[in-house]
């Protein structure tokens, strides 16, 4: 079974796309200087989301939303609440799955876990920025960049064509995220509500 479609299984999602005119980078440094200095600067994030899961497996989108804390350097909660609980704990080299108020330990389900983890861990630190496992094409429009990023590895390339990331240029958070395996096959992640630094006990990221 292919990565976006194991993904689907566990995170139903929703969200609104950032609909604007965007125009090729011809000089991308100054906006990879400033998001690093922005991630170098974020010891924290905690942000409510919204998600949509488009696939050919699918009749319509499916919708659901939650909220996601981010503590540095590779801790992450992303638990979603709605149409049905499903929380992810990343804490180091430890991610746990619960789905519907009970822990999920299968082989399979756990390999699922540790693509996603290894995904969100290079998107909330930054560390996509340094190309070694993506090719990044740097976009803008009048309030948002946008960072389009192309896996180099052929087996990345299985499970995700493309990855984009839009920023609002005021604040260099990110706006939406978008995986996509195909044209008909991807989720769209919209970050709303983002508090930035804020104080989050350890605690967050351990117990369900």
């Amino acid at each position: 079974m292919k990565f976006i479609t194991s993904f689907l299984l566990f995170l139903t999602v929703s969200g609104a796309s950032f609909a604007q005119e965007y125009t090729k980078l011809s000089d991308p440094k100054a906006c990879k200087t400033a998001l690093e200095k922005q991630h170098k600067e974020t010891k924290s994030i905690q942000s409510d989301f919204s998600e949509t899961a488009s696939s050919s497996l699918l009749s319509t989108p499916q919708k659901g939303s939650g909220k996601m804390w981010y503590k540095k350097e590779d801790k992450i909660r992303w638990e979603k609440t709605k149409p049905e609980s499903q929380i992810i704990l990343i804490n180091g080299k430890t991610v746990k799955l619960q789905e519907k108020g009970k822990e999920v330990s299968s082989a399979s389900s756990k390999m699922v876990v540790k693509k996603i983890q290894q995904l969100m861990v290079q998107m909330m630190t930054g560390d996509f920025l340094n190309e070694k496992d993506f090719k990044i094409t740097y976009y803008e429009s009048k309030t948002n960049y946008k960072l389009v990023l192309t896996p180099k590895s052929d087996k990345m390339k299985r499970y995700v064509a493309e990855i984009s990331l839009i920023f609002g240029k005021e604040q260099l958070l990110l706006k939406e995220l978008t995986m996509k395996q195909n044209e008909t096959d991807k989720l769209i992640y919209s970050f709303t509500n983002m508090q930035q630094n804020g104080t989050i006990n350890d605690s967050k990221f351990t117990t369900f």
